[in-house]
């Protein structure tokens, strides 16, 4: 059996890029990438702001919707994050 992969660290420079791979990897299991977002989530509203960032609006409202559409299974692996 091979052993599961790890998750990226969630780091202050995370991208959308590095949340659509996980999101398109096989190789995490539905709960992983579930908690591995819901991280996400916490540090993104744990980030202090100077005023309003649409770009991370946007994002945060992605994350949930992806998380709120969680299908057992199946990866999102298309581009709507």
């Amino acid at each position: 059996m091979t052993p599961a992969r790890s998750l990226p660290e969630i780091g202050d420079d995370l991208s959308r890029e590095e949340i659509m791979d996980v999101l398109a990897n096989e190789g995490y299991s539905a709960g992983d990438r579930k908690g591995w977002l819901k991280k996400v989530l916490t540090r993104l509203a744990q980030e202090p702001q100077d005023g309003p960032d649409a770009d991370r609006d946007a994002l945060v409202r992605e994350i949930k919707r992806v998380l709120d559409r969680n299908i057992p299974g199946e990866p999102e692996a298309d581009d709507t994050l």
